[in-house]
């Protein structure tokens, strides 16, 4: 398919950049979807690489040129400026937990508008699942058994083609035996780069202003049912796992990238853990 020989790096980051930098209200028409018009190469590459095929196709880390996965990271970040105008105000984060967006809030159209236009398609399943979902606040349900379930959407999530672009966010309603509404709700957020009101953690904490860049985008896809959760980890041999948590922990966090029963903090390493699984509520 030669993903990584026609993916490129720097009209992704160019975007972020013109949305930190913008100071009007038309954010769609002003900035996104100007910006698709005169790159219709990258959003080419990102729907090849949403193929489903893609998935068994390994990117190689290259450390003196950018990589598919890097210019993708960069996309992320455009993604979790859009959906923080669905997002509760800050509650108390400071120091180095503060929000790392300094730019202007967008208008709540921006993210559907600026996804669908790069191919991406709403996010339907009316169970909860942790790969379509990212659980924003927790109902405590009166059985201690009872699995979460849906009760309302903060905003849209989108797959392009098989791969999972954003997460919806939702409120759900669960038993005490699956989810603590505090942890779930509150602690750290990984693979995320910016949450208005919990901290982020991604792999480029801690990394100065130009090599923080070099972090490497997330794939994860749902294929017949399937879902398969940060595939080129699979493909590498693991640099470091956490002996923190069980497997059954690592498992957990991976799927939904928070803590459910107890918080994990902000300082494990989960990069190179994967996983796949059959889809199914809960």
């Amino acid at each position: 398919m030669g993903i990584a020989l026609r993916f490129r790096y720097v009209p992704w980051r160019a975007l972020y950049q013109e949305l930190l930098g913008y100071g009007g209200e038309a954010w769609a028409d002003d900035v996104l979807l100007p910006w698709v018009e005169a790159n219709p190469r990258s959003v080419a590459d990102l729907r090849q690489i949403g193929q489903a095929g893609a998935m068994n196709i390994p990117i190689p880390n290259d450390h003196d040129n950018y990589t598919p996965l890097q210019a993708l990271y960069a996309l992320t970040r455009v993604l979790d400026v859009l959906i923080a105008p669905f997002q509760h105000a800050p509650q108390g984060l400071e120091g180095d937990e503060a929000p790392g967006w300094t730019g202007r809030l967008p208008d709540d159209s921006a993210l559907g508008t600026f996804c669908r236009e790069i191919g991406g398609v709403e996010i339907a399943e009316e169970s909860f699942h942790p790969f379509f979902h990212e659980i924003v606040d927790v109902e405590a349900a009166d059985d201690p058994d009872e699995p979460p379930a849906l009760v309302g959407e903060h905003w849209p999530g989108y797959l392009v083609g098989s791969l999972l672009l954003a997460r919806a966010g939702v409120t759900v309603r669960a038993g005490a035996r699956w989810l603590d509404p505090q942890v779930a709700a509150r602690s750290p957020m990984y693979w995320a780069w910016w949450r208005r009101n919990r901290v982020a953690v991604d792999e480029s904490r801690g990394w100065g202003p130009n090599s923080q860049w070099r972090t490497d985008f997330r794939r994860d896809y749902y294929v017949n049912g399937e879902a398969y959760y940060n595939v080129d980890a699979a493909f590498r041999a693991p640099r470091h796992v956490p002996a923190e948590l069980s497997v059954v922990g690592q498992r957990d966090l991976l799927r939904y990238r928070c803590g459910t029963l107890t918080d994990p903090g902000p300082d494990l390493w989960m990069w190179d853990v994967s996983h796949a699984e059959a889809v199914h509520a809960g």
